[in-house]
């Protein structure tokens, strides 16, 4: 049969379901069997049942008799069901239908068919929807629909107990008993019951085996049953079980019974029964007997499981009707539960009687018990609310006796129900009664109640001492703090106050009572008192009622009765005073000041009478009273004083009703009147009328009648305060118009202000208050106000919106286009900014033509308003005074214009744009650097780009003059045919004549300047490689190489020039300086070239070094072999043939060491050069080099063979040239000394010549004595000596040295003549060192040579030009001037012109040496005014670009002033250097300008220091008043401060934008408006200082805070979490504290420091931190010391219990806080110690006991720290204990020596008495409170403990000296005096102060003292330390 969609969709979702174990296959074949198809087609077709399932399991074998057991396993198969009678075993699928009509078989899936999995346990997924999905959404859920509470409540409440039972149904599923299942080998028995007999003979074991099953299963029943009948209680554990606990325990016991039912009629069971009972036929065999036995025994159980089971489900079904009744003893009140009472009894009576199981009288009784318990609990619940027993005391009194009366009332209502019900059965006698025991039932609730009463009279007490203590009456003090300690000391028992099982209470009760007996007493003594002390009878009346409502105990209401016929009497003597009292002020009575006089009065005398009045009302009620004795006396008195009361209010009235007719006449007053002295209008209405109506309206209300004309007044109340009100408003609206005009126009507007008050005048002259007209008075001066402020809004608004508002366009107007992202050729650039600049000229040309038509308009509007009166009008002079001012700002605003547009340029080349190659802002010039040798330049040059800039500034100032003037300037009025007014004047010349524009045009001019420097030292970087362009390659190369370097010097070399070319190639190619982009492209090729050209150089010089030194050697080969092969036929060719062997053979040793290096060369520039570099003549003699060599060895062997022959004949030859040579060397001698040089007499010059002669004649007589002496050393001759000729070659030397000194002398003189003066300083170096040396050379000259002419003329001509010479360097120096000419000149009396022409002879012949002094005068003060041009030069460069350093203030846009020290320091300095140049005498050339300067530099110093006083006073309020609570605290100085803070922001602003600190502080809105900052935020500091002194007042320990600390405070005041960071500034130890998550401003617990571990603190009393900081700051630090005296109190009870056992110490110590472990050890010291010396006299060892037990503490605690101790914090408080406790065990020790020596023997022995003692003291008071005080005594002085929380701190280690410093210190202390250690540094003196106030639990404020203290810090510390009880150490004092 074919599928449909629908098939399809259902075999999809089978297959998702059961896959993998089935896949799509197997389902088709599933569904397309014929039984399957036909159900899915009827169900599609909307017959049967609605649901289909579909199974995947193992079918179910149905049990029959015959059926036999198959060992086979169930395959699992899929099949189709409705679901009725199949058992789910794992998971099935289920398709539902919507409706019973057909399902559309062709659609895939709609929502008619649904389909959804079921898992195998049901129940455990219904549990998790309801437990986890649908109750939190019914939780949450808020929408309810129409359902009340009350039904979502039972809603609720089911869903709760429906989870609970199906949960619990679980639990018995997974918790009840599964009988054993048989083993497997048995399943085949089991199967064949029939043959078992057969099979048991077969296998005897089988049998054993099914009896052991049986028996088990029988043991296992039992012991089930055994513990399912353990009653209720015992499962839980719990006592007090409620009736819910009843229920849930039979419910569960059935649903065990029946599991255990269910299972005996399982399979296997019933197969074992049956087996075995097939043996039974025979019965003769004992194995049979023993299976009877077996199965009656299992019959049996079987029969007990049914009985169990039916009991359980009987009383499930019955106890289960009282579960709505029983669920208000759960949720509902006691009310509620009363309600429920008759019906629950009804519901239990029913129980009783009908019910099979459970009408025991056992269980009835247990089921009330239960009852009774869950009463009780609710009652407990009710009082505590769910809380701890503690929240009773917490509670309001009033409300908790109610609920504490409604559980007697529950009590009650039970016992009467349960009896009634009781009756209601005894009146059926035959059934069932309730016999039940009444005191198992209710015993337990009548204690409960008992307590209760109890609890109820101790509450009503409390309540009532706690309304007296509310009410705060006077005196009461002493006994509610009675009260409150005796309540106290109640609840520091720690009873649970609805425990009634103990009876502790009961005892504690009792003696409560005894003391609130007391108590009672002292407060009826007190009431009498109270009585006799109050003098007012109103307030005796009001305390007599008070004390009757509050006190509620019989035995004070008894005496309050007779308290009231004291009171009538003392109500006769107030009548008297009252007497007394209105005769003294009947003619001035005190009058409210709210009040007028006549209704004062009045109101004065009915005062008095009500007060006598309301007494005698009560009194009237009490008849008793006027019938008592003076009674009637009193009666009269009251009568006659109220007659006169009365008397007197109807006499003041009288006197009123006649001035009312003086009072009307106000009202002819006219309505407006001028005030005499100040000139101004105000409205004349007499306050008299105001006063009548007062007078009027009061006494109304009090209920006088007022006379007629009175009420006519009263009646026109109305009008006359609207005239009056009206009349104010015009006169205030009249100065508001006034306010608005603007101050320029105010003489323009003065006639219409005229004619204003020309309105205003009929007020002033006719119309009084009576008039009729009023009413149109008023709208004609309304009207006129109108038409007034129309006409000044109107001429405020053209001013603002065409004027002003053009105005800043112009000034805004930038005539430079300077983007930020270009750059730009010189040409390019003036293009450009000259094509802006026309097109914003004419923008600016229109905005004048614009305002200057606005101004017209505006003159016309003024003009042509209609005036009232006739004589006024319109001056034109102020209309002319209008149009000039406005022209003025026009002028302004282009001149704005101008200096914007320069500085924009000036700004925008000087910006930094970065450096190297990364730029923020593009350059706006590029630039190429260029290699010009011998020097790197830019192109263009600095100087054509700044010629670019100067032309730009031109044209700026250019587009001016197509501005044109206004014609009330120039006069020209414009053509009204609108003709171009092209001659007419423009603002070009105002504005070029202003300074500001010519001193920016002038920095424009010179704004490269700025970075020339930047850019020459960039170029400069470059002179790292000026030597591979300027140094001569070839010098360099010989300059190498002259020290003859190495092969390897040259390859350092190379490599040294490859790295050179790496450096040159890393230069970044654009560099940005300022505007400049400076491209180095061209430049890095350049170096490159040269760099390679290096390289060539070194390798071609090498190469030609070696080259040269092969040629060298093969030139000496060929040469020296061609010398060898000369003739030597004379001596000088011998000689030379000879030497030239000798050198051969000298030469041949080093030989190799001049050809290797040549070799090596070679081979080197092989490696370098290519293939090709040498020559083949060069290669040739290269190769043939050492041959050559040994060639020419062999030849001079061949020659010096030769020589030995020829050397006679030269002998004879040489010895006759010597002996003529000897002749003439004498000749030679005898002429010079004759006619040579030295002949005295001659001229110098001729001496020169003969000198010369002679030297040439010497030459060749040298010449001659070196050849002959050579041939006598070849021939080995003895040398001949020529004497003659060396004495006068020494002679013609010594002469020489004169002689040619003095040549060049001469000669240089007459050179440097010739030089021209422009020259001079060029040379000026040379020419001196020259002059030095000649110098020099002549004072070195010989003795002999001195007396010569020539050398005493020599000498004078030396001196004379070294006199000159200074004089000429003087001259020749950059700081002479003409001026300085102009004086030499007058000096020298001479005429000359310093030109080109002018040479060094002309000066040198006016004799400078005779002018020394004055020249040198001139000269030195040339130095000293070129250098104070110089330095003022650079202070003005330095001011005009100095800049100020500017930071954002805390994100609020407001830039202010940031490190201003060096520009104050620089600013000192410069006019320190001014100040002094100008006491020079050398600045009178300059004296104008530095004046000038110094003035300027003198002002901005003067603005800057108040500037910088101005910043840091608003720096420091800024945070203060533009936030935080303090500004809504000081709402009058936070408005101020916002004026200030505008103003400011203005201020800063406009100096950001100026940057530069002397036009900054030029600013004229700086100068005005620093004072009157300075003025406003000092009045704010002063108003600020004031409140934070009263924060202080009230917090003392705010004193110790800075006051920006403080600020900080208050200013998050409204948050307390914010204190967290502060609380360490004011208190010792306290670091931060816990807030309540729910509510931040309780405060529950303090953290000390020390970070991991540190001390926790819950406060006793959590603190509420509302109101002011300051307040609850105090609150916290009093809750501070509580609790830590709360501590205090706990750690001495446990001290003082511990006693001397040492083993509960360690305990002690971790439990404590550190301060107070360390207060418990001291205590018990002294304890111990006290105790010792007390029964020492009695008990002889007590001291060496207590010596013991001090030195077994000791040991006890240093082994502590041998432990593993946690945190640091806890080991520092452990070992603070042992430092403390040593000197307390030497204090032991020594007391115990001093008893042994018999020196101490009692506890007043100063030995004694110096230690620091500690004692708590139960009956004493201290600072904290009045309920027991810690005391540290020492010597005879007690001080209390101060109980502030000290957190781990380290003690001090007490040494004698600590202890004598503790002893002085404490005498002081006590005698109300301070202390003053005194001693070296380091000795611990501030230390033993801070431990002394550690040790007496008090705060020490330590100061640091320094010399810039003043009186005033002191003055502070000492209000906080006197206000906050602390002490103050003054360290260095």
């Amino acid at each position: 049969m074919a599928l449909t969609n629908r098939h399809r969709w259902c075999i999809s979702k089978i297959v998702d379901a059961f896959s993998p174990e089935q896949d799509e296959n197997q389902v088709q074949t599933f569904i397309r069997a014929t039984a399957t198809m036909q159900q899915f087609d009827a169900f599609f077709r909307g017959e049967g049942s609605a649901k289909l399932f579909v199974y995947y399991q193992a079918p179910e074998i149905t049990d029959g008799d015959d059926a036999e057991w198959s060992n086979a396993v169930a395959t699992p198969e899929l099949f189709v069901s409705t679901g009725a009678g199949v058992q789910l075993a794992s998971k099935t699928c289920v398709f539902i239908r919507n409706s019973d009509k057909p399902i559309d078989v062709t659609a895939v899936s709609d929502n008619t068919l649904l389909f959804c999995e079921i898992s195998g346990n049901s129940l455990q997924s219904i549990e998790a929807y309801l437990a986890l999905a649908y109750k939190p959404l019914f939780n949450n859920s808020a929408e309810w629909g129409r359902a009340d509470e009350e039904q979502i409540h039972d809603f609720m409440s089911e869903m709760d107990h429906f989870i609970v039972n199906v949960q619990e149904a679980l639990n018995s599923l997974v918790g009840g008993l599964e009988l054993v299942r048989p083993k497997a080998e048995t399943q085949e028995a089991l199967g064949a019951s029939r043959n078992f007999a057969l099979m048991v003979k077969q296998d005897p074991g089988l049998l054993t085996q099914f009896e052991d099953l049986l028996d088990g299963w029988c043991t296992q029943i039992q012991n089930y049953l055994d513990d399912s009948d353990k009653p209720a209680q015992s499962i839980s554990g719990e006592e007090d079980l409620g009736p819910r606990a009843e229920l849930e325990y039979w419910r569960n016991k059935m649903q065990r019974l029946t599991s255990i039912a269910e299972q005996l009629k399982r399979k296997d069971c019933r197969q074992v029964i049956t087996s075995l009972s097939t043996l039974t036929k025979n019965s003769s065999e004992p194995r049979v007997q023993k299976v009877i036995v077996l199965l009656r025994r299992w019959k049996e159980k079987d029969v007990l499981i049914t009985e169990k089971a039916n009991e359980a489900k009987d009383n499930v079904k019955y106890l289960f009707t009282l579960e709505r009744f029983i669920e208000p003893l759960y949720s509902g009140s006691a009310t509620t539960i009363i309600d429920t009472l008759p019906a629950l009894m009804n519901s239990i009576k029913m129980i009783h009687t009908i019910a099979r199981y459970y009408s025991t009288t056992e269980r009835m009784t247990n089921l009330f018990a239960r009852i009774t318990n869950q009463m009780i609990v609710n009652c407990k619940n009710s009082i505590t609310e769910g809380g701890s027993f503690d929240a009773l005391w917490e509670k309001n009194p009033q409300e908790l006796v109610r609920q504490l009366e409604s559980c007697l009332k529950l009590s009650e209502a039970y016992q009467e129900q349960y009896r009634l019900t009781k009756k209601k059965l005894q009146q059926m006698p035959k059934g069932k009664q309730f016999d039940f025991n009444e005191m198992q039932i209710f015993g337990k609730f009548d204690l409960f109640c008992r307590r209760i009463i109890k609890l109820i009279d101790m509450f009503s007490t409390i309540d009532q001492f706690t309304s007296l203590s509310r009410n705060k009456l006077e005196g009461m003090e002493d006994l509610i703090k009675q009260f409150h300690i005796i309540v106290k000391e109640f609840r520091q028992k720690r009873h649970d106050l609805l425990d009634y099982h103990k009876n502790t209470f009961d005892r504690d009760y009792v003696e409560f009572n005894v003391k609130i007996s007391d108590l009672e007493g002292a407060l009826q003594h007190f009431i009498n008192q109270s009585f006799e002390n109050i003098t007012s009878i109103e307030n005796s009346l009001n305390l007599l009622h008070k004390f009757q409502s509050i006190l509620q105990r019989e035995s004070l209401k008894s005496d309050l009765d007779s308290k009231l016929n004291i009171i009538f009497q003392n109500y006769g003597i107030e009548l008297e005073q009252v007497q007394q009292l209105y005769e003294k002020q009947k003619h001035d009575p005190p009058i409210p000041r709210n009040l007028p006089p006549v209704a004062g009065n009045i109101t004065w005398s009915r005062h008095l009478l009500k007060r006598i009045e309301e007494p005698m009302k009560q009194f009237e009620s009490n008849q008793n009273v006027l019938d008592g004795q003076g009674a009637k006396r009193i009666i009269k008195m009251y009568n006659r004083l109220a007659r006169t009361l009365v008397a007197f209010e109807y006499l003041w009235h009288q006197a009123w009703v006649q001035s009312i007719d003086q009072a009307k006449s106000g009202l002819q007053a006219t309505l407006i009147i001028r005030h005499p002295e100040d000139g101004k209008l105000y409205v004349n209405f007499d306050m008299e009328l105001l006063q009548l109506i007062r007078e009027a309206k009061c006494l109304d209300r009090m209920g006088i009648e007022i006379p007629e004309s009175a009420k006519i007044v009263l009646f026109q109340e109305e009008k006359l305060k609207s005239y009056y009100n009206d009349l104010s408003w015009a006169l205030a609206e009249y100065d508001r118009v006034v306010t608005m005009v603007i101050p320029v126009t105010a003489m323009v507007l003065r006639p219409h202000f005229n004619d204003m008050e020309y309105k205003l005048r009929p007020g002033m002259i006719t119309l009084t208050w009576t008039s009729m007209n009023i009413d149109a008075y008023k709208s004609h001066v309304h009207q006129g106000l109108r038409k007034l402020e129309q006409l000044v809004t109107n001429i405020n608004d053209i001013i603002e919106h065409r004027v002003e508002k053009n105005l800043k366009i112009v000034s805004r107007t930038l005539l430079v286009d300077l983007p930020a992202d270009a750059s730009f050729t010189v040409g390019e650039f003036v293009k450009m900014q000259k094509k802006h600049i026309h097109i914003e000229s004419s923008l600016l040309q229109g905005k004048n033509v614009e305002i200057e038509h606005a101004v017209e308009d505006l003159v016309k509007i003024i003009q042509s308003y209609s005036f009232d009166s006739n004589n006024e009008h319109v001056s034109p002079d102020e209309v002319s005074k209008l149009k000039k001012h406005y022209n003025h700002f026009m002028y302004q605003a282009l001149l704005h214009c101008a200096k914007n547009s320069m500085n924009a340029l000036k700004k925008r080349i000087a910006s930094r744009v970065g450096t190297k190659f990364l730029y923020v802002t593009r350059p706006f010039f590029e630039v190429d650097v260029q290699l010009d040798p011998p020097v790197v330049n830019l192109a263009p040059s600095l100087d054509d780009i700044q010629d670019c800039i100067n032309k730009s500034a031109q044209a700026i100032l250019g587009c001016f003059k197509d501005v044109k003037d206004w014609s009330v300037i120039t006069g020209i009025v414009a053509d009204v045919t609108g003709q171009s007014e092209i001659d007419a004047p423009s603002f070009f010349e105002r504005i070029t004549k202003d300074i500001e524009i010519v001193r920016v045009a002038l920095l424009l001019t010179g704004c490269v300047q700025g970075i020339r420097n930047t850019v020459q030292d960039y170029l400069f970087s470059f002179a790292q490689y000026d030597w591979v362009w300027k140094q001569d390659k070839e010098e360099s190369y010989k300059e190498f190489s002259k020290d003859e370097p190495a092969l390897e010097d040259y390859e350092a070399k190379l490599h040294y020039f490859g790295h050179v070319d790496s450096e040159i190639e890393s230069i970044h190619s654009i560099y940005n300086i300022g505007a400049l982009s400076l491209n180095t492209r061209n430049l890095k090729a350049a170096l490159k070239h040269e760099c390679s050209q290096w390289k060539v150089t070194f390798s071609d010089n090498l190469h030609v070094e070696a080259r040269g030194k092969l040629e060298a050697l093969t030139e000496y080969m060929r040469v020296t072999t061609t010398k060898l092969q000369r003739d030597h036929n004379d001596l000088d060719a011998l000689r030379f043939i000879m030497n030239l062997l000798r050198e051969v053979r000298e030469r041949e040793s080093g030989i190799d060491m001049e050809i290797d290096p040549v070799e090596d060369m070679y081979q080197m520039l092989e490696y370098y050069l290519p293939e090709g570099f040498m020559v083949k003549d060069e290669i040739d003699k290269r190769t043939v080099l050492r041959g050559s060599w040994k060639k020419l060895i062999k030849l001079a062997e061949k020659r010096a063979d030769e020589l030995s022959a020829t050397q006679a004949g030269f002998k004879k030859k040489l010895c006759k040239d010597v002996k003529i040579l000897s002749k003439d060397v004498k000749q030679f001698r005898q002429e010079f000394q004759n006619n040579g040089p030295m002949v005295k007499g001659i001229p110098p010059l001729e001496a020169v010549d003969r000198l010369n002669r002679f030297k040439e004649e010497l030459r060749i007589k040298e010449r001659k004595y070196k050849l002959y002496t050579e041939g006598e050393e070849l021939f080995a001759l003895p040398k001949t000596e020529y004497p003659d000729l060396f004495v006068t070659s020494k002679d013609i030397k010594l002469f020489d040295q004169l002689f040619s000194l003095y040549t060049d002398v001469l000669d240089t003189l007459d050179d440097w003549k010739q030089i021209p003066w422009t020259d001079v300083t060029e040379q000026m170096d040379e020419m001196t060192e020259k002059m030095e040396s000649f110098a020099l050379r002549c004072k070195k000259m010989p003795g002999r040579l001195r007396e010569y002419d020539a050398f005493i003329n020599l000498k004078q001509q030396i001196e004379d030009f070294q006199l000159v010479l200074p004089l000429l360097q003087e001259l020749s120096k950059q700081s002479i001037m003409p001026r300085h000419w102009d004086a030499v000149r007058a000096i020298t009396n001479s005429e000359f012109e310093i030109d080109a022409e002018f040479k060094l002879a002309k000066l040198l012949d006016l004799n400078l040496a005779n002018f020394n002094d004055d020249i040198e005068e001139v000269t030195e003060g040339a130095d000293k005014e070129l250098k104070i041009e110089k330095n003022l030069a650079e202070i003005t460069a330095q001011w005009d670009s100095r800049e100020f350093a500017f930071k954002e203030w805390k994100g609020r846009g407001i830039n202010i002033l940031a490190a201003y020290g060096a520009v104050v320091e620089e600013l000192e300095e410069s006019q320190m250097n001014v100040q002094t140049y100008l006491t020079q005498r050398q600045v009178a050339p300059f004296r104008e300008e530095a004046t000038e300067l110094l003035g300027k530099l003198s002002d901005s110093s003067d603005i800057l220091e108040q500037w910088i006083k101005v910043s840091m006073m608003w720096c420091s309020l800024e945070s203060v008043f533009t936030g935080g609570d303090i500004a809504k605290q000081m709402p009058m100085e936070a408005k101020k401060f916002a004026k200030v803070d505008k103003d400011w922001q203005k201020v800063m602003a406009k100096a950001f934008e100026t940057k530069l600190v002397i036009p900054a502080c030029e600013n004229e809105l700086l100068k005005t408006s620093l004072p009157t900052m300075y003025s406003e935020l000092e009045k704010c500091q002063k108003s600020l200082e004031g409140y934070l002194e009263a924060k202080r007042n009230k917090f003392p320990r705010f004193f110790f805070v800075s006051n920006p600390g403080l600020l900080m405070i208050l200013s998050q005041g409204s948050d307390p979490t914010t204190m967290n960071a502060h609380y360490e500034k004011v208190f010792d130890a306290l670091q931060f504290v816990d807030h309540d998550p729910k509510d931040p401003t309780i405060i529950t617990t303090m953290h000390g420091g020390g970070g991991t571990g540190h001390e926790v603190v819950p406060f006793s009393t959590p603190v509420r931190a509302q109101g002011n900081i300051e307040e609850w700051l105090c609150e916290l630090l009093k809750k501070m010391q509580m609790t830590v005296k709360d501590l205090t109190r706990i750690a001495a009870s446990e001290i003082a219990s511990m006693g001397v056992d040492i083993t509960q110490l360690r305990a002690f110590v971790d439990r404590s806080i550190a301060a107070l472990a360390l207060l418990g050890i001291q205590l018990m010291w002294t304890t111990d110690q006290q105790t010792s010396l007390e029964q020492c006299k009695v008990k002889k060892n007590s001291m060496k006991e207590c010596n013991s037990r001090q030195n077994h503490v000791l040991a006890e605690m240093s082994s502590w720290c041998l432990q593993d101790l946690g945190a640091k914090v806890n080991r520092k408080k452990i070992e603070t204990l042992v430092t403390v406790h040593v000197h307390q065990r030497d204090t032991t020790t020594e007391l115990f020596g001093l008893f042994r020596q018999k020196k101490v023997n009692d506890p007043t022995d100063f030995d004694w008495m110096k230690q620091a003692r500690f004692y708590w003291r139960n009956n004493q008071s201290d600072e904290c409170s009045e309920d027991g005080a810690t005391v540290v005594a020492i010597t005879d002085y007690d001080f209390n403990y101060q109980y502030e929380y000290l957190g781990a701190k380290e003690r001090l280690v007490i040494t004698p000296l600590t202890d004598k410093c503790y002893i002085t210190l404490a005498q002081a202390l006590g005698m109300y005096f301070g202390g003053a250690p005194a001693g070296p540094a380091g000795t611990g003196k501030t230390e033993t102060v801070k431990d002394m106030g550690a040790t007496m639990g008090i705060f020490v404020v330590v100061t640091n003292c320094t010399d810039q203290q003043s009186y005033l810090d002191c003055a502070k510390i000492f209000k906080g330390l006197c206000q906050g009880g602390l002490w103050g150490c003054f360290d260095e004092f």
